[in-house]
């Protein structure tokens, strides 16, 4: 065997040369976040420009700063591996630190992390996790990590990090300014896996980019002098080597290694001894060195080039086939020959090494030997996602044990938030061959669902094969429903429906309550489809008259009970009948969900509350959903009851609120939720043209315009024609306006969606206005006097009273004061909108001032302007401030301090203050950073000229100034039925 080769001076690391300016960056970067000023520093460059030593210099620097660093690296072969790149950031953390210390880390939102780090023994189904709330409890696990002592986070070679580790580096980027955490990050250019959105996103976000520049012909004279003392004193060499690297400090160290070789530092004339430093005479001279060393290096050295990034020398001598003792001796010339930067836990001393082998393996030899990689990780205990990278790799084969891995790697994949992953795993294992079909079948089911949740349209046709194969009822009902779900949830509500169809037809005579559930998914699926909604009214009719007539139904019949309310308060008088009839099925909103796993429904009751006139309990029932799918960590369902609420609250005429709810369905969209889109922007729309902000308003409504849907659910664009309706009116496009509002009439009717408080106001009215205003008076009577008769059908008061107001506006010659004497009288009467009180008010009050009643007109508009401002309604406000004015009175200053001088955002955090919440709970629960509440909470202290949270308690007393549906003693059962009370 071999002798090592002698150490030479280009075998040891070299100083820095020409870095001082990025070395002092990376100081300053480390130095800020550890006073807690979190810093994101990215470094880019070409391969061996010495991107790995400036973050060693930052490892250094971090541990002279006192900071816990953590180290990571990407790798080609783990791209497909889900948050490899973050779970070797954390797991050497992790797993040395003791119970306390893992309760410390995992406390709070960061507990939902933990099963994503640490996988169950024992593994049933292929669940898939949120990706936000994945991504929130891993920023609040690391937020955790650094309040004990700041954190250096390095990570090599993000343009091979896997997607997920790639997106959570960003989104902990995004909060980094209250963390006392540094990123530092290095990206090879020129790799095609660099030129990837979410790399590119990330160096946009980064508080620092450095792009290392080649050597001068000066910095390749200090390096040479430091490798090879000799080359320092030869111009001539120093020349040739710098033309023939360009500075690259990699290659120029590999020429030197060349150099020593052949003996040839001290040539006179450097022609022909300086090598063709071009790629493939690196690799050549790679493995040059690497066969100089013997057999058993090659071997060791191939087998470390198949493993990947990082792996134990005993795995390696396994695969390599090699005895430990002749491992750690080839390990041992590896690393004094820099292939190996360590011989102990063995990894390449640069990539471009490892590319230079693995290039170098024949196809078919490479394809052997990850085969053998993933035999050999088996036995070894090793995690089965990494034994799953090198069956994906290997030669093909049927083993029970690759389909296993493939099978867990796919249910790993999926718990953390990577449907596409756990897809790409399960198609390779679906091409192995399958002794039970029973296998096959839930292979195929558990592939239909990730395809369908990655958006992927061949998940039916998985499932339908699937379906062929599978006998078992509980296996069949899991696949179809878990998929009616999902498309439904991801906005693809006529796909879902034959899913639910089809599980209702199945199981309609084997298991009566599993049937019933698969109808209530119909149910809700068919609501916003064109043409479904007549259909399906009279399908849920027809199932509940087999109902018993008492309270003790079960959970899938309450599920079509309130389908029955939902389809009935959307079609027919009286609203308060069918608001009783959903609230009693109901009754703990909450355990209803759970038993059921069923927000769709949910979600449907409370927009039906709403449409009914009783948004108080819709929005408590909300309330109630929202803490329990914060708790269980479900962003999807948070979002759709997010846009209820929103609903809810803007019917009660709070457009603060509604517009943080509005603003949390949309930023739900981004993470995949899409089932009522556009109505959230619709919504947003709504509140912001309330405030006057017509420029925001505009590119919301023109944002809807992206979003609408197709033929099969073109119903839910009537929130994109109702909110450009009322923009239009406001800029004075009164064709534009009478147009889209008509279009929303004739989408609504051609359904069945009779309800006249459907859209929160009444578009008939609307319609009506820009009609009279284009001169088409006598239609905009005939309409507007149409949605009168239908709001006293269906007694919707506050309805009633804005189809009055609007009525009255358009009388000639003058707006109809008994009109608008009644509109109010209406309003008054009940727990109506404060908002559509202001807005009639404001309207009488004009009428009475020019009717002479100057002092009546005052009251009037003073009244008004109290209750546009407690809706939050600036616009309204402003136009009541200016009545006020023309009629001579001395409106009061706005608010600027006090509890109407709140914000939205400051309402709704100030009541969870007040509720004994700390700033990291509040920050946890609403999904900000720390920081954030706390300037919100600085602005409430001095808004409201208080110190304390006892004082905030304290002015927060009067529950009509911050509502009540924002503090946390709602959370109680919003409607409670005795067992004895009747359905219908």
């Amino acid at each position: 065997m071999p002798t090592p080769e002698r150490p030479t001076r280009a075998d040891v690391p070299a100083p820095l040369f020409e870095r001082g300016r990025e070395v002092e960056a990376i100081t300053r970067a480390v130095r800020s976040g550890a006073r807690g000023d979190g810093q994101m520093l990215l470094i880019e460059g070409p391969s061996g420009i010495g991107k790995s030593r400036l973050l060693t210099a930052a490892h250094h620097i971090g541990v002279e700063v006192g900071a816990e660093v953590l180290t990571t690296c990407g790798g080609e072969l783990e791209q497909d591996f889900p948050l490899g790149l973050v779970l070797r950031l954390l797991e050497t953390r992790l797993t040395r630190a003791t119970s306390a210390e893992r309760d410390a880390v995992f406390r709070g939102h960061a507990a939902l992390a933990e099963p994503m780090l640490h996988r169950p023994l024992h593994e049933t189904t292929t669940a898939l996790t949120d990706q936000f709330v994945l991504l929130h409890s891993l920023y609040w696990l690391i937020a955790n990590l650094a309040e004990e002592r700041p954190l250096v986070l390095i990570a090599d070679d993000l343009q091979w990090g896997d997607e997920l580790s790639i997106r959570f580096l960003l989104y902990l980027t995004q909060r980094l300014g209250d963390l006392p955490v540094t990123i530092v990050g290095a990206v090879r250019t020129g790799d095609p896996a660099a030129e990837n959105e979410l790399v590119a996103r990330i160096a946009l976000q980064a508080s620092h980019t450095l792009q290392p520049t080649e050597l001068s012909r000066d910095g390749v004279k200090k390096l040479l002098h430091t490798l090879l003392p000799d080359a320092g004193e030869n111009d001539a060499l120093v020349e040739e080597s710098w033309t023939a690297t360009r500075g690259n400090p990699f290659l120029l160290r590999e020429l030197a290694t060349a150099m020593i070789s052949r003996s040839a530092v001290g040539a006179a004339d450097p022609s022909g001894v300086v090598p063709d430093t071009a790629p493939e005479s690196v690799t050549r001279s790679v493995l040059l060195r690497i066969a100089r060393l013997g057999d058993d290096a090659l071997a060791l050295t191939r087998a470390v080039t198949v493993l990947g990034t990082s792996t134990s020398l005993t795995t390696a001598a396994e695969l390599g086939g090699l005895d430990f003792a002749d491992a750690t001796i080839a390990a041992e010339r590896l690393t004094a020959a820099q292939i190996f930067a360590d011989e102990a836990n063995v990894s390449f001393y640069h990539p471009m090494i490892r590319a230079a082998v693995y290039r170098k393996l024949p196809s078919h030899e490479r394809a052997r030997l990850h085969l053998e990689a993933a035999k050999v990780l088996r036995a070894s205990d090793a995690d089965m996602d990494e034994v799953a990278v090198h069956v994906m790799r290997g030669t093909p084969t049927d083993a029970e044990w690759a389909h296993s891995a493939l099978h867990s790697a796919a249910k790993s994949a999926a718990r953390k938030g990577a449907p596409r992953a756990a897809a790409c795993y399960l198609r390779r294992a679906l091409t192995m061959k399958y002794d039970d079909p029973r296998q096959h079948a839930n292979l195929l089911i558990d592939l239909g669902i990730m395809e369908a949740a990655a958006g992927e349209t061949n998940s039916l046709g998985h499932l339908e094969a699937a379906l062929e194969l599978i006998d078992e009822p509980e296996e069949q009902a899991r696949a179809m429903h878990a998929l009616g779900q999902t498309l439904f949830r991801y906005g693809r509500p006529a796909e879902a429906l034959p899913v639910f169809r089809r599980g209702a037809d199945t199981f309609t005579d084997r298991d009566r309550d599993l049937a019933l559930r698969f109808e209530a998914g119909y149910m809700a699926s068919a609501t916003y489809l064109a043409d479904h909604p007549h259909e399906a009214h009279k399908r849920v009719s027809a199932l509940a008259a087999t109902f018993p007539s008492h309270a003790a139904l079960s959970s899938a019949e309450r599920l079509l009970v309130l389908h029955l309310g939902v389809f009935r308060a959307m079609s027919v008088p009286r609203s308060a009948d069918h608001a009783e009839l959903i609230l009693r099925a109901l009754g703990d909103g909450v355990t209803l969900w759970r038993e059921t796993s069923d927000g769709m429904t949910i979600s449907h009751a409370i927009l039906a509350l709403t449409w009914c006139g009783r948004a108080q309990d819709a929005a408590k029932v909300a309330g109630s959903v929202l803490t329990d799918a914060r708790m269980r960590g479900d962003s999807l369902i948070f979002a759709e009851i997010s846009l209820a609420r929103s609903m809810a609250m803007y019917s009660l005429g709070r457009v603060s609120e509604a517009m943080v709810d509005a603003q949390t369905a949309i930023l739900g969209m981004k993470r995949g939720w899409n089932s009522t889109v556009p109505a959230p922007q619709g919504l947003m729309a709504y509140c912001l043209l309330d405030r006057g902000e017509l420029e925001l308003a505009a590119e919301v409504v023109h944002d809807a315009e992206t979003q609408l849907r197709s033929r099969e659910t073109r119903t839910l664009n009537v929130w994109f024609y109702m909110a450009r309706g009322r923009l239009r009116l406001v800029q004075g496009d009164n064709v534009g306006a009478a147009d889209d509002f008509l279009s929303t009439g004739n989408l609504l009717e051609a359904n069945g969606f009779h309800n006249p408080g459907y859209m929160l106001a009444p578009w008939r009215s609307l319609a009506g206005l820009a009609l009279h205003a284009i001169g088409k008076t006598d239609a905009a009577i005939e309409l507007m006097d149409r949605g009168i008769e239908l709001a006293r059908e269906f007694g919707l008061c506050s309805t009633l009273g804005s189809a009055l107001r609007y009525r009255a506006l358009i009388a000639s010659p003058n707006p109809d004061i008994a009109l608008l004497e009644e509109s109010a009288t209406v309003l008054e009467s009940t727990e109506s909108s404060p908002l559509e009180m202001a807005r009639t008010l404001i309207e009488l009050g004009s009428a009475q001032r020019r009717a002479g009643r100057k002092v009546q007109s005052r009251q009037t508009l003073r009244k008004a302007l109290d209750l546009a401002h407690y809706s939050g309604a600036t616009a309204v406000e402003q136009q009541a401030h200016q009545e006020l004015l023309v009629s001579g009175a001395r409106p009061r200053r706005p608010v600027l301090r006090g509890l109407k001088a709140l914000t939205p955002s400051e309402q709704r955090i100030a009541g969870l203050l007040a509720d004994g919440m700390t700033t990291r709970s509040i920050a946890e629960t609403l999904y900000l950073t720390m920081s954030t509440v706390e300037w919100h909470r600085r602005n409430i202290y001095r808004k409201l000229d208080i110190d304390s949270r006892e004082r905030l308690r304290t002015a927060l007393d009067d529950a009509t100034k911050i509502p009540q549906i924002l503090r946390a003693d709602e959370r109680q059962n919003p409607s409670q039925s005795p067992d004895n009370t009747p359905y219908y």
